[in-house]
């Protein structure tokens, strides 16, 4: 009896439907993913402010999208910290945010205040002082060390290098820039892609730029995202293109994680 052209089809099904299969598998193996992993990398938390009303806003949200992000912590402000800032941190840390050293003052100096910079230009042992400070008051106040760091305005030298090589505390620095100096260092990196920014420019979020940069950028393996909650407490505005984009990512699939761990994956 002939067979019919369906079941004369069959074994060509069949080894395509293998095939796909295992091109899955491969993927899978691979880690091929096209879905984002992302850092929120979020600056300038100062605990002697008590909870400003711009980080309270953003982890509300956050923590209802059951979404994860960092806080850059400034030293200083653990000098005389607000204890329900203090308290506030170590809640966010308990629900997964990773807290990490944004520097002790986060200050600029020289004949425009621009010059010098916390961690550029600023000489090693300033630098040093300033890194050992700001964990120790880690440690003291909210009960462990930093294991990252982050500078202020994104500005290091070869001398921070040398400096965080004296403090075996710290693991990961994001965002390294010695503007074309030699400055080997140990600790893993998470770099930035410039192009790829919550705020344009710096503390205003534009949802539909992040978006149009999204999608045009080469996605890497994890992608950190800078921004500056305690600028888009009184711009109901900012706050609403900050949720905007976060809302994308979410309907983007992204896994949100913490620098440690995304160091981990480069690794």
């Amino acid at each position: 009896m002939q067979k019919s052209g369906f079941w004369r089809r069959v074994p060509l099904l069949l080894m395509l439907c293998v095939l796909s299969a295992c091109a899955s598998l491969q993927s899978q193996d691979a880690g091929v993913s096209d879905h984002p992993t992302v850092v929120l990398k979020l600056d300038d938390y100062r605990a002697d402010e008590g909870v400003h009303p711009g980080w309270a806003n953003v982890f509300a949200l956050l923590n209802r999208r059951g979404v994860i992000a960092t806080i850059g912590v400034i030293g200083e402000g653990l000098e005389r910290p607000d204890p329900a800032a203090v308290r506030w941190l170590l809640e966010q840390r308990a629900r997964g945010h990773e807290l990490w050293n944004h520097g002790y003052c986060h200050c600029r100096s020289g004949p425009d205040h621009s010059d010098v910079r916390e961690f550029r230009g600023a000489g090693f042992p300033a630098q040093i002082a300033a890194l050992r400070r700001t964990q120790y008051l880690a440690e003291t106040v909210l009960g462990e060390p930093f294991t990252v760091f982050g500078a202020p305005y994104n500005s290091t030298d070869a001398d921070t290098a040398q400096a965080i090589a004296q403090i075996p505390s710290l693991k990961v620095w994001m965002f390294k820039d010695t503007n074309g100096e030699i400055a080997p260092t140990s600790l893993a990196q998470l770099r930035r892609a410039p192009e790829l920014n919550i705020e344009y420019p710096v503390h205003i979020p534009d949802a539909s730029r992040f978006i149009k940069a999204y999608r045009a950028a080469p996605l890497d393996e994890v992608i950190v995202i800078q921004g500056h909650p305690r600028s888009w407490a009184n711009e109901p505005e900012r706050f609403a293109q900050f949720s905007q984009i976060v809302d994308f990512l979410i309907a983007q699939d992204a896994r949100f994680i913490g620098p440690s761990e995304a160091a981990e994956l480069g690794r």
